[in-house]
């Protein structure tokens, strides 16, 4: 079965990348006929394993380190 690469970029708003940032993408294969939603899958799959983050409460403490 024939196969495609499919390039896979992310970026951060927040901070400036170059485009051309080897860090800033990766590239799969996918079979030639995959749909565009398995693609799509597997680019999410692959753009979040880039990315951690975490959540909590906002105490007054944390108020108070942001002034």
């Amino acid at each position: 079965m024939r196969m495609r690469k499919i390039r896979v970029s992310w970026e951060y708003p927040d901070i400036y990348t170059r485009p051309d940032d080897p860090y800033m993408h990766e590239d799969f294969e996918v079979d030639d006929d995959a749909t565009p939603e398995e693609i799509q899958d597997e680019a999410e799959e692959i753009a979040f394993e880039h990315f951690r983050w975490s959540f909590w409460d906002v105490t007054k403490e944390h108020e108070n380190e942001s002034n």
